[in-house]
């Protein structure tokens, strides 16, 4: 467990900065510690000359305070920060929480007293939080050293932003929705995200894992690497969601400016993100629907739900809704139908949507009756309700109580029921007590249908985000040849000792076969008369002739590429031609020679790839080759390795799958030889830290397997550590 109990169950704080002056910062961090009760000894420390601060004795040093001190908020300017950090090393604290602003996030000169001050900290192993940042509050101690007035809860949320912050606690408390722990990080310059989720993971008050992310500071990519370790193994045990903002290129600069955090690849943060499990929202509004849903209502068994409405039309629309967010709103049983017609008028709709269609103004127990019958339903596995409830108090006093007492039945149903319970009503922002209470005593209530919908599909969807990672960690991982490593040394030794970071064809496909990948007979040229050679020892009806240089990557824009070489005789004529065109496209290049290959018959076509990622390191990609990639930017990302049920994933979360299944009469291709190809090349550049990128492309998907036909691999311009 990720040993953060001195930052959220400390037995003793101090506040180093504390103030007597009710306009300062380290006035209403020490007001919100002594009004909140912390469960355990307060010191504060101050240059004040006064006798107290808020009845506490102030201290002029932590080192002069009477006992120990696991956690030590520091409110001082950057310029002061070193010596204090001294002090507290002296002292013995555990834990700092640097709220203080104007370090790393300011420019170089931060980032090097930002390295000073984990080298003060790194002398007795002292952990340090921030700086940048907006504190912390812990529900378990008592702890609120923050000047936010936060309530307790059973979110954890961590946030990069104390803004953000602010705006989602007003947020929360409209709701009423409180923390079990809430941490603003900023620059993480010590404990990172991965720290935290871990840590509330684990803790028992924490029933849902939010994050507001800018972006991973990372040191090295073992660092993105082990923040989605963490993520994935807390989302075995309970929900993760985040709001992870910089989709636009300003909004890259505005985080990267923030909190000097590094901002990635976004495409490949989104995919990071899902293969680890974590729900990614796109507003904080959906964040806090996401966490509410989660702290208050149970898990479903399935994605079979009711939906229950007083308005047709907000029954239709919740039904259309369902399947967008993976729900099933599946026809009711003769036996439930039964039991419903046995309550309602003959007129209302009973199938699924059950449609009360106006019978609550004559009976508002139809609303707990219908809920009654639904939930036994042994089909059901959540219900939903949808429309005008919350409204009926306006009709007179008599239906006020009626709705109230019918909002306390609901209440205990949902209570008595192993199945989720989510409210939408129109009336919502106006917090007329039935929905009040409804809220916080009971079940979430959604002022939108699809957030209402989309908070259902999140509980069911946790279930199978669960079963992806059980899935993919119980899979055994590829074969790869034992034999690999040392041609593949070879190569790459001879291309850095010719101060080359691109491998030619040749030796790429050299690599893919080192690695195991069965590809097409070559054989390299190095004149015309080898040509032919070459050509009558391949023993194909028809060859491809390429170029072999590392100055031309793009072949085909070179001229660099013949196809349909059907004798040795044209042969040697097209090696001629090759090599023409290349010294015409770039008269300095070092041409190695001419690769022939036997001419394919071709299949669906394909690009499968990889790229290095400043954040997670080695990733991979899958996609349809030509305009789906080019234009559509139809492709799916993983960060390697994976293993065959990741990679399956990918494979069939494209939009253009079903040209691979088989459309207008033609037969499918071979998914799992493609399932295969990703996963073993996730594996490859997994193991081989020297790699920058590979691009398969394209790769011919037929209902046999897969032909590789061209390959392009690149070196990192200096060699990584392994």
């Amino acid at each position: 467990m990720s040993d953060l109990t001195p930052l959220f169950r400390p037995k003793s704080v101090a506040l180093i900065g504390a103030s007597s002056d009710t306009k300062k910062y380290g006035y209403w961090t020490a007001k919100s510690l002594i009004d909140n009760r912390f469960d355990g000894d307060l010191y504060l420390i101050s240059k004040t000359s006064a006798d107290d601060i808020l009845g506490h004795k102030p201290y002029a040093s932590i080192v002069d305070v009477p006992g120990p001190v696991d956690l030590a908020i520091v409110g001082v300017a950057p310029k002061y920060i070193l010596p204090v950090l001294q002090e507290c090393v002296d002292k013995g604290v555990k834990v700092v929480i640097v709220v203080a602003t104007g370090f790393g996030e300011t420019g170089a000169e931060g980032k090097e007293l930002e390295e000073k001050m984990l080298a003060v900290a790194r002398q007795s192993g002292m952990r340090v939080m921030g700086p940048n940042c907006m504190g912390l509050f812990s529900a378990p101690a008592s702890l609120n050293a923050s000047i936010i007035d936060l309530a307790k809860g059973h979110m954890g949320l961590v946030l990069q932003s104390g803004n953000f912050g602010i705006d989602i606690n007003i947020n929360a408390k409209s709701r009423g929705l409180g923390y079990s722990g809430w941490a603003t990080i900023g620059n993480q310059i010590d404990l990172r995200f991965a720290d935290f989720v871990e840590y509330l993971g684990q803790d028992d008050a924490t029933r849902i894992v939010l994050m507001y992310m800018e972006g991973l500071r990372v040191s090295s990519v073992d660092d993105g690497r082990r923040f989605l370790e963490k993520a994935r193994r807390t989302v075995l045990e309970k929900p993760v969601a985040a709001i992870k903002i910089g989709r636009s290129a300003a909004g890259i600069r505005a985080a990267v400016s923030h909190t000097g955090s590094l901002a990635g690849s976004e495409q490949i943060f989104d995919a990071a993100l899902n293969q680890a499990g974590v729900i990614r929202v796109n507003s904080p509004n959906e964040l806090l629907d996401v966490g509410e849903v989660f702290s208050r209502c149970k898990i479903p068994r399935g994605n079979r739900i009711a939906i229950l409405t007083d308005g047709g039309g907000h029954g239709v629309i919740a039904t259309d809704t369902a399947e967008q967010f993976g729900l099933d709103a599946f026809v009711l049983s003769e036996a439930t139908q039964e039991k419903l017609r046995a309550i309602l008028k003959p007129h209302c709709p009973i199938k699924n949507p059950v449609d009360l269609a106006g019978t609550p103004e004559g009976d508002m127990w139809v609303f707990d009756r219908c809920a009654e019958v639904l939930l036994a339903d042994p089909e059901v596995d959540g219900l939903l309700i949808v429309g005008l409830y919350g409204g009926y108090c306006d009709l007179s006093e008599e239906f006020r109580q009626l709705e109230m007492d019918v909002a306390k039945s609901l209440v205990q149903r949902a209570a008595a029921s192993d199945k989720p319970v989510i409210m939408h009503s129109i009336y919502q922002s106006q917090r007329p007590e039935s929905l009040v209470y409804i809220s916080q005593h009971g079940f979430p209530v959604y002022g939108a249908i699809d957030s209402a919908v989309r908070a259902m599909g999140a509980l069911v969807g946790f279930t199978e985000r669960q079963e992806r990672i059980r899935d993919e960690l119980a899979a055994t991982p590829p074969i790869l040849p034992a034999d690999r490593h040392d041609p593949v040394k070879r190569i790459f030794d001879k291309v850095r000792s010719e101060r080359r970071v691109n491998l030619v064809e040749t030796e790429a496909r050299d690599v893919l076969r080192a690695y195991g990948f069965d590809l097409p007979a070559h054989a390299l040229a190095k004149s015309a008369d080898e040509a032919a050679a070459r050509f009558a020892e391949l023993g194909a009806a028809k060859a491809v002739m390429k170029i072999v240089s590392p100055d031309i990557l793009h072949k085909t824009d070179a001229g660099g590429v013949i196809l349909n070489v059907d004798s040795a005789a044209k042969a040697r004529e097209a090696y001629d031609q090759l090599i023409a065109n290349a010294l015409r496209y770039d008269p300095d290049a070092d041409i190695f020679g001419v690769m022939l290959t036997p001419m394919l018959a071709g299949g669906v076509e394909c690009i499968i790839g990889s790229s290095h990622d400043v954040t997670f390191g080695p990733t991979v990609m899958f996609g349809l080759g030509g305009i789906f990639v080019e234009v559509l930017k139809d492709v799916s990302f993983r960060v390697a390795p994976i293993n065959a049920p990741e990679a399956g994933r990918m494979v069939s979360e494209i939009k253009g799958f079903p040209l691979l299944t088989g459309v207008r009469g033609k037969k499918g291709v071979n998914i799992p030889a493609l399932v295969e190809a990703v996963s073993k090349l996730s594996h490859m550049v997994a193991e081989l830290t020297d790699v920058a990128e590979v691009d398969l492309n394209p790769v011919f998907a037929t209902e046999q397997g897969i032909d590789i036909v061209d390959a392009r691999i690149v070196l990192h311009p200096s060699r990584k550590k392994d």
